[in-house]
């Protein structure tokens, strides 16, 4: 089976949590649009999973007073995709793998969730965590068509 990497799970639903708080349109039609681009690559980014996670994330977000919600999910993204869980940067593409290459092991919706509540925690009290303010993943060399998912177009029929 060709599962998705934590990182990008967990960086795909911080990235459409944003997009849903500033945009117009459902949740639904964000997670349809998204699931439907990253499962050309792995089995197990399905809509339902994808709106668990955000649902998790922004619930969490709701429960905390205080944060900028934009700026945490920025931040989130900018770490999960820039650096390794031991904050090293992190090198899309080696000499033998690529760090978006599918996994052997399934992503689970709890533990991007509890990966998300962690780095909350974790910025309040590091703000070196935040990302740059010019930080775009589209400048992310490597990241390719993943930077692409990002920024791509999300309609209304979507939803459907």
């Amino acid at each position: 089976m060709a599962f998705a990497p934590d990182w990008v799970l967990e960086s795909a639903c911080s990235v459409v949590a944003k997009r849903f708080i500033i945009g117009e349109m459902p949740l639904e039609a964000y997670s349809n649009r998204f699931s439907r681009s990253l499962s050309e690559r792995y089995t197990d980014t399905s809509a339902d999973k994808l709106i668990g996670t955000i649902e998790g994330m922004m619930h969490f977000m709701a429960t905390i007073e205080g944060d900028n919600v934009l700026l945490v999910c920025d931040s989130f993204t900018y770490n999960r995709v820039s650096l390794d869980n031991n904050g090293s940067p992190r090198k899309i593409k080696s000499l033998f793998r690529s760090a978006l290459s599918p996994q052997k092991t399934q992503s689970s919706a709890d533990n991007a969730i509890k990966a998300f509540r962690s780095f909350v925690f974790r910025l309040r009290s590091d703000p070196s965590l935040l990302a740059p303010k010019a930080w775009d993943p589209s400048t992310v060399q490597d990241l390719d068509w993943l930077a692409d998912i990002f920024k791509q177009q999300v309609r209304i029929t979507d939803s459907l």
